[in-house]
């Protein structure tokens, strides 16, 4: 590791055509991507699979990052959870907040056995938490599903009917988990939340051995007219393995949608 800013652009634009997709509209100017990482395999590799999405910039530590978003905006920003001068989270904080870069997108890359990398970047406003090492194709969709329409599109979703224990202030309350992502569920609780509460679930995907039992955190709650709630959560604490259990699920599975939360 070391402080040298190594960002350079690379000379590729992306030229998509404009067309529509139900109410979304793809986005006609290219995608500036800044990538964040003090290991430089992992900015090479960055580079090398995000080139044809758009110009990517690279940067090998925050205080870098942030002088190339003063130069060039970006369209969406990719930065590692754990740089030597600022973690992600605190990262993804002044991206949101900071006046002039207009609130781009963010995608944190935890560490995989790390659940607690993967809360602190939910909790930090992140747009999509991916695991390391990186994978080409998943990074890419993201990008994709974060910058190609007006309004991000949401994660795939795979509909699904099973009971789920969901433990909240010191009570275990029983629902029914209605469709699911890698990112986040949709549950039937016969209890009101409060936005941004913090749960623990267990449930599993029809078989004891895909069993999940992640905390999350409440992102929308509306009541039912039979006075249940219908919540919406994103996963907090999660590892990667888990991760991968509910993508197959949900590729495996159909009738499929996208909905938040992502």
């Amino acid at each position: 590791m070391n402080g040298r800013s190594t960002r350079h652009s690379r000379a590729f634009s992306s030229s998509r055509p404009t067309s529509t997709l139900g109410n979304s509209t793809f986005m006609q100017t290219a995608t500036r991507i800044l990538l964040v990482d003090d290991v430089p395999m992992f900015r090479d590799l960055g580079s090398i699979f995000l080139s044809r999405s758009g110009p990517v910039d690279l940067a090998d530590s925050a205080s870098s990052a942030f002088q190339c978003a003063d130069e060039r905006r970006p369209s969406i920003v990719i930065a590692d959870m754990h740089l030597p001068d600022m973690d992600g989270a605190e990262i993804c904080r002044r991206f949101k907040t900071h006046p002039n870069w207009g609130d781009p997108p963010v995608v944190l890359l935890a560490r995989p056995d790390s659940p607690e990398d993967h809360a602190a970047a939910v909790r930090a406003g992140a747009d999509e938490v991916l695991f390391k090492p990186l994978e080409r194709d998943r990074l890419i969709a993201s990008v994709r599903r974060l910058t190609d329409f007006s309004t991000p599109r949401g994660l795939p979703r795979a509909l699904i009917e099973q009971p789920i224990e969901i433990i909240a202030r010191g009570k275990c309350i029983s629902g029914i988990v209605r469709n699911v992502s890698r990112g986040g569920i949709f549950v039937d609780a016969p209890l009101h939340f409060n936005r941004a509460e913090e749960v623990r679930l267990h449930f599993n995907l029809g078989t004891p051995n895909l069993t999940v039992s992640p905390t999350a955190q409440v992102i929308w709650s509306d009541r039912s007219q039979n006075g249940h709630d219908r919540v919406g959560m994103r996963f907090l604490e999660i590892d990667a393995q888990t991760v991968t259990k509910l993508d197959h699920y949900v590729s495996d599975h159909f009738p499929r949608h996208r909905s938040v939360p992502a």
